[in-house]
Formats: structure tokens, sequence, C-alpha cells
């Protein structure tokens, strides 16, 4: 990578960072504790257009109630991004394996939008609403 590329991609991570300092979500969250394996996690679900790592790391600083895994549902592209706590201990690509044709990292993972994903959604309630 050339001196140029790299101080572009300097300041790109720079300009994002700034945009996460000024960045606020204004959509519905939605929430529940769900018992996946032996262990009850708060899942939270939104819909998204763009900025799916704006919205979570938003999410994960901002929100009043503890959320462990949040789903990121783009219905438009029929994909869901996984996100989670970073001191949580589950891996998000095997769980994305589990529910779609999806993969990833253990810390985010993504796959396509399908009946068990919805069904998933659906034991969630607005976070407003608790």
């Amino acid at each position: 990578m050339s001196e140029k590329d790299s101080i572009l991609l300097i300041k790109k991570y720079i300009d994002e960072y700034n945009l996460l300092e000024k960045f606020s979500f204004n959509g519905d969250i939605f929430y529940e504790k769900i018992k996946l394996g032996e262990q009850n996690y708060g899942v939270a679900g939104i819909f998204f257009n763009d900025s799916p790592n704006l919205i979570a790391n938003y999410i994960f600083k901002e929100c009043e109630t503890p959320v462990d895994i949040l789903l990121l549902i783009n219905v438009e592209n029929n994909v869901v991004i996984f996100r989670k706590r970073k001191d949580l201990d589950i891996d998000l690509s095997k769980l994305a394996k589990q529910l779609s044709k999806g993969g990833g990292s253990s810390d985010i993972a993504g796959c396509i939008f399908n009946d068990r994903i919805l069904n998933l959604t659906k034991l969630l309630k607005p976070l407003n609403a608790k």
C-alpha cells in the first residue's frame, strides 16, 4: 500500500470514529431475554438500511437495557448481521450457521434472512413496551 493510500485509510477510520461520537439511532429496538443453549441472553433486534456497525456500536454503548446479542436485519437485501457484547463468550458464526446459511467470526457473523430468523424475531418485543 502506498503512503498516500495509507493516509487515506487512516483518515477514513478517523472519520468513522468521529461519526460514532455524533451518531444516534432513532429506530425501534426490539428485545427479549432468550435461552440459547444453557444460558439466557438479552437479545435485541433492529431493522437497518445502512451503517450497521455504527448502529450496533451505538446500541451497545447507549442502550440502558443490557444487550448481549444484536440482530441487525436488512429486509431489502434479505440479510441478518449478528453482533455481540465484546466480553460475551458465544460464537456468533455457529449461531448464524444453525439459524440459516451463514457464518463469520465469533464476534460478528451474518446469514440469509429465513423463517427461523423470522420466528426468533417474533419473540422480541418493543423495548419501550417493557
